[in-house]
């Protein structure tokens, strides 16, 4: 009964497939891989002409920062992560991002603002916060990225106001003291200084606390004249590429091709093991 079986079949009963068990079957089935894969090529190709390209511009956002008594450099105003989970929520953004994000016809709005823009902290940066928005045109995308920026930059100055007020205010009222320390540590120094005989021990505890306060009031001074708040700000300039990152042409091209093979080889395999069992089921009969 096995003599009626076709001998080019791909797989044998009692024989592993070999070399030339698969050069026969390309050499019979090499047109409908060819043609699939052309197929998958062509509808690589509609996928590229029917999806709209999109473009990414990229913002590192440096925390705003206020002063510490532990802490020369400052601390943040609110943490990355505190901000990223501000920004999720779609009442943070204001009219004018939506309209700059060219979002304002969106019907859904949470979802499209959740495509459009990605918030990350970068590895080994403690007040960085990564923006990455994706919009159809490289304008669109620097607009968006710009309004968001800037409204951060608006609610973080908002926070930082009642603080930078305050700090402002206690560093002028400590320098009043000052002031006004020195004024009597200089009548008693005065007092204390004795011109024919010996200089009194008060003298000279006195002189050096007029020092100290003389620089503490430089200090305060300094503090209070000078904004030492670090305003929220950039990183760099956004950066917008050139070129879309969505679709990726060469990967959509290549996928299709490939697919379009593997979908041509699992039709040719089909069609001859439909073919085997037909000639089987007839030997049989």
């Amino acid at each position: 009964m096995n003599q009626n079986l076709p001998s080019s079949r791909l797989l044998n009963d009692d024989q592993e497939i070999s070399l030339l068990d698969i050069l026969r079957f390309l050499k019979g089935a090499w047109k409908m891989i060819v043609i699939a894969g052309a197929l998958g090529l062509a509808g690589a190709a509609v996928y590229l002409l029917i999806t709209p390209n999109q473009y990414e511009a990229v913002a590192n956002i440096t925390m705003a920062r206020v002063p510490a008594d532990k802490n020369p450099l400052g601390v943040n105003i609110e943490e990355p992560q505190t901000l990223i989970n501000r920004m999720s929520v779609p009442s943070s953004l204001d009219a004018t991002i939506i309209q700059a994000c060219g979002l304002q016809e969106s019907n859904n709005l949470p979802a499209q603002l959740t495509k459009a823009m990605k918030f990350s902290i970068p590895k080994g940066v403690a007040n960085v916060v990564e923006l990455k928005v994706t919009r159809p045109t490289p304008e669109i995308a620097q607009n968006c990225a710009n309004a968001v920026y800037e409204a951060i930059a608006k609610s973080q100055t908002q926070m930082i106001d009642p603080i930078a007020q305050a700090t402002k205010a206690g560093n002028s009222a400590r320098l009043a003291k000052v002031e006004e320390r020195l004024a009597q540590d200089k009548n008693l120094l005065a007092k204390a200084e004795q011109p024919k005989g010996a200089v009194s021990p008060a003298y000279f505890a006195i002189l050096s606390e007029m020092r100290n306060l003389e620089d503490e009031r430089e200090k305060l001074a300094t503090t209070v004249n000078t904004n030492s708040v670090q305003a929220t700000s950039l990183q760099s300039p956004i950066y917008v590429a050139d070129k879309p990152v969505f679709p990726k042409k060469s990967l959509s091209l290549v996928a299709g091709l490939m697919g379009g093979l593997f979908l041509g080889v699992l039709l040719a395999l089909g069609r001859q093991m439909v073919a085997r069992f037909k000639s089987e089921a007839g030997g049989a009969w």
